[in-house]
């Protein structure tokens, strides 16, 4: 089993108890900002999404990582929902962090599909990892599937079983030897229309 996707999950145990801040969006404050004033970061350090999950504004943003471990450098990319609630403010909820494989990650995109039996939809990730090698280059893509919010809970559920039905890491490259490799599941339509030949 990876670990890879729960790393946010373990990061934010040792503070899961603690009373959440009031979080609000200020008249007029753009979600970039509010972002970046959640997170602690500058705006420009941040890629925003601002989507509507099950009826509720989600502002999914992700940002780069670095730290230093032994004699290197090594980079992930960090990804949170900032999810409002029905009082008007909002819960910063831990989504994934991608680690390095052979490049830095990217998030490619984010959507939403059913991939359980439940009413509601769940949160789909594509992380992508841009590839330059001298025998091949291209990007290698993995898609990533989690459960809605869950009260109370730090970071998302990580659906393993349904996320390793698109078959892990796969490589869009091409072989300075010749032949190209190709990942099916690139995009959001492409994950869906797999849900949907799944049976969700």
């Amino acid at each position: 089993m990876s670990i890879r996707p729960l790393l946010p999950l373990f990061a934010l145990l040792a503070t899961a108890n603690a009373p959440a801040p009031d979080w609000r969006l200020g008249p007029g404050e753009a979600p970039a900002y509010f972002a970046a004033r959640i997170l602690g970061r500058s705006e420009g350090d941040l890629n925003i999404v601002d989507a509507a999950w099950n009826t509720r504004r989600t502002i999914f943003t992700d940002y780069q990582r670095t730290e230093r471990e032994k004699d290197y450098n090594v980079t992930y990319r960090e990804l949170f929902a900032l999810v409002q609630q029905p009082a008007g403010d909002w819960r910063k909820i831990a989504v994934t962090t991608g680690e390095e494989e052979g490049g830095e990650a990217e998030v490619a995109a984010v959507g939403f599909a059913n991939a359980d039996r439940d009413a509601d939809r769940e949160l789909i990730v594509i992380l992508k990892w841009p590839q330059q090698h001298y025998d091949y280059s291209g990007a290698f893509y993995e898609v990533r599937l989690f459960d809605t919010p869950a009260a109370g809970k730090p970071a998302l559920a990580y659906l393993e079983g349904v996320s390793k039905k698109f078959g892990g890491v796969g490589c869009e490259c091409s072989s300075r030897e010749g032949g190209d490799t190709h990942y099916r599941f690139k995009t959001i339509a492409a994950v869906k229309q797999e849900l949907k030949r799944l049976g969700y």
